[in-house]
């Protein structure tokens, strides 16, 4: 029992140092006591599937454990194992040290029989007689019998193989002291992976050799080289970066041991469009958290299993089950809004997806205690809004985090990432402002396409390839351009001039589903009245107004659900149908069809948008010097930051102007 009281001392510096990146020193003095403790129950065997189970057992029982169950009669135990293939040869080892009446060792594979429902008469019968009664499971409170689980004396737990029992297991089966090995050697491995690693007449080197060659193959978990960036030096995330940023520091402090792992802010849940990096992200956070990432989405679910109920459930569970053995680690959950909102769906669906949504929750529930304790898990989804609520109350996937597209400077940044060497002297800023409205993946693209045109003309790459990708040559005539500026600017004049927002930039360069985009911030307010709403629909409508001012309207303000028209209709909208600032106080929610059949209300609509655009005619040529200017300047350089445009407002702003008023307004 010396080797138990030792490994007890000892534990707490073994568990930190399995989590550093530097090989681990093997404590000694217990090898020779614990190798003939282990042989002499054994009756000398050294085969490794007798003597892994064995040490980890008694590892996980201790002096008092072991002590209760050979004396104490009457006694329920319940040992949690890493994963299901550790049941059986578990219960061979638990047969050597005591004498139980009964072990049920279940691996949860039998959906009838391995159940909470199964086999509580005879455990209460002989539990209640006074016999012994152990129970084995990698999911005791799913697997085990419900009256064993409440009514167990004992509860042990056989955690992720450390280093430590690894070490013993190998001094045991060849003879041969092991003086350092690498940090969390066996993770991720299940126990015939280890047991065939550890072989009779092999080197104590050679056994570990095998061990991290295994590792490597069927661990899952991602590895990161210098094409994935520390979390530190990405651009573009905002609030989930900060998140980010504070889960490592935690886990930094947890290392060192100043801060307990339940204090540790541990799950997330990521929203954004697609294509804005929320994998990416979860990449750099391994990293920079020096901890594995294992992965895993809906589809891989029911790809990776018979697709039918009980598949998909044990395909999730084996999942966590991996990343529990490598833990601390990262699950990362993609796609989680394939998951449907039980509330939402019909009687059929939910028939089969209630199991699947409860077995989820059952995992991300497991993660707060138990073999999964030490996960992190991070879910993403494109649609926050279609998820089941108890999928992202706290505790589980929480807080919702959403990534929004980058601003100019996150542009910069994330194209800076994505050059590496390439235009080392460059100012960014510039053609990340032409890119406003794009995606971390368009920048990648930009990059590489920006790479093959220097690279087809045999040279190194410089500004213009990384400009032309941003905002190619799009063949429109100067006179198209000016009209062009002089929208964007007359745009940006109002929404600074009426106290509507704050510009951060605007840009003539062609876009994806535009010719220009005028970038602003909207001035924060608790609330707003009717006069400050109708004034955002004439910052709206002043770059039709300007169209007008120097020739004819043109096409520009019109399009589709995103256009200046329809944004403006929906705002004198919602003034009428939803905010109780028109005629009536009834509120009549989501009206988006109620222009098409309430004809009383499309004529009021209809008033009011010809009332403000007067308003937004009357209001640009008034400044119309002022909108030129910015134009001209917006010509010549394609792109204007927010403090440019402010710049010019200012030397050409009149010495005073009256407030406006109700939608009426005097510059």
């Amino acid at each position: 029992m010396t080797l138990l009281d030792h490994a007890r001392r000892i534990a707490a510096a073994d568990a930190a140092a399995d989590n550093t990146g530097a090989h681990d020193p093997i404590p000694q003095p217990a090898d020779d006591a614990a190798s003939s403790y282990v042989e002499a129950c054994l009756g000398g065997s050294r085969d490794t599937r007798d003597v892994l189970p064995l040490i980890a057992l008694l590892d996980a029982l201790g002096p008092a454990g072991l002590r209760r169950i050979r004396a104490q009669p009457g006694l329920g135990l319940v040992v949690q194992v890493p994963s299901p293939d550790w049941a059986v040869p578990v219960e061979a080892a638990l047969r050597g040290l005591a004498d139980f009446a009964e072990i049920i060792a279940r691996t949860g594979k039998s959906k009838s029989y391995d159940t909470p429902v199964e086999g509580n008469p005879k455990v209460s019968r002989l539990l209640s007689g006074g016999a012994k009664v152990a129970g084995i499971c990698h999911a005791p409170e799913r697997h085990l019998p419900a009256a064993l689980v409440q009514g167990a004396d004992l509860v042990v737990r056989i955690g992720p193989v450390s280093n430590r029992i690894v070490a013993q297991a190998i001094r045991t089966v060849t003879g041969k002291r092991l003086r350092t090995m690498p940090p969390a050697v066996a993770a991720g491995l299940d126990f015939d992976s280890i047991a065939a690693a550890i072989r009779l007449g092999s080197s104590p080197k050679e056994c570990i050799a095998r061990l991290q060659a295994a590792a490597a193959v069927r661990s899952g978990a991602e590895t990161f080289g210098t094409d994935v960036p520390g979390i530190e030096t990405v651009s573009g995330y905002g609030a989930a970066k900060s998140w980010a940023l504070a889960l490592v520091a935690d886990l930094e402090e947890w290392r060192a041991g100043r801060l307990d792992w339940s204090a540790v802010n541990r799950t997330c849940l990521l929203q954004s469009e697609p294509g804005l990096g929320k994998s990416s992200l979860i990449r750099s956070i391994a990293k920079s958290a020096k901890v594995p990432l294992v992965s895993t989405s809906v589809a891989e679910l029911f790809t990776s299993s018979t697709g039918h109920l009980d598949g998909v459930l044990k395909a999730l569970e084996a999942k966590v089950s991996q990343a529990a053995a490598q833990a601390p680690a990262i699950l990362f959950i993609d796609e989680v809004d394939s998951i449907p909102n039980r509330q939402t769906m019909d009687n059929r669906g939910r028939d089969w997806w209630t199991p699947v949504v409860n077995g989820l929750l059952t995992c991300l529930d497991s993660t707060a205690s138990g073999p999964a304790s030490s996960l992190i898990v991070i879910g993403a989804t494109n649609h926050a809004a279609m998820l089941d609520p108890a999928l992202v109350r706290p505790g589980r996937l929480h807080p919702v985090i959403r990534i929004e597209r980058p601003d100019a400077e996150a542009l910069a940044g994330i194209l800076r990432q994505h050059l590496g060497v390439d235009l080392p002297e460059a100012n960014l800023w510039p053609i990340a402002h032409l890119g406003v409205g794009a995606s971390g993946a368009d920048v990648v693209s930009w990059v590489k396409g920006a790479r093959a045109a220097a690279r087809r003309e045999g040279r190194r790459m410089v500004p213009a390839d990384l400009i032309a990708q941003v905002a190619p040559v799009d063949g429109r005539t100067d006179v198209e351009l000016g009209v062009c500026a002089r929208h964007e600017a007359a745009h940006c004049l109002a929404a600074e001039v009426l106290d509507v927002a704050k510009v951060s930039s605007v840009t003539i360069a062609m876009g994806r589903t535009s010719a220009g985009c005028a970038q602003a911030n909207f001035i924060q307010r608790a609330f707003l009245t009717k006069a400050q709403i109708e004034n955002i629909v004439v910052v709206t409508l002043a770059g039709r107004a300007m169209d007008a001012l120097g020739g004819a309207p043109t096409t520009g303000a019109g399009g589709g659900r995103s256009s200046d028209l329809a944004r403006a209709t929906r705002y004198l909208l919602d003034i009428h149908t939803n905010l109780g600032l028109g005629e009536s106080l009834v509120y009549r929610g989501d009206a988006a069809d109620a222009l098409r059949y309430d004809p009383l209300l499309r004529d009021t609509i209809d008033g009011d948008l010809i009332r403000l655009y007067a308003v937004a005619c009357a209001f640009v040529r008034e400044h119309r010097t002022a909108i030129e200017a910015i134009a001209d300047r917006l010509v010549a350089a394609r792109v204007l930051s927010g403090d440019e445009v402010a710049a010019i407002i200012r030397a050409h702003r009149k010495p005073a102007t009256r407030q406006t008023r109700g939608g009426r307004h005097a510059g």
